[in-house]
């Protein structure tokens, strides 16, 4: 926590000493743009990724239930799976 808080309030000490700059502080701003565009589509291609995964485990156990060797959960099952 300490190192995470020191690396905050150095951050915070580098933005303030650009702050009579304007030209720094347009610079910084349109940096951080680019880093909050970079960082939420780094989160949606976790989100697709997670999604394709979810996808392939579910043919594979669709795949077992046709060759017989999984059995599928009764909706009773199921649904008491679901409120636990």
């Amino acid at each position: 926590m300490d190192k995470t808080l020191s690396l905050q309030q150095s951050v915070m000490q580098d933005v303030v000493s650009l702050m009579g700059d304007n030209v720094a502080m347009r610079k910084l701003q349109a940096f951080l743009k680019t880093l909050k565009k970079e960082r939420a589509e780094e989160l949606d291609t976790i989100s697709k990724e997670e999604v394709m995964d979810d996808l392939r485990e579910a043919f594979k156990e669709l795949k077992m239930v046709k060759e017989g060797k999984l059995k599928l959960k009764t909706w009773e099952e199921f649904k008491h799976e679901l409120h636990c």
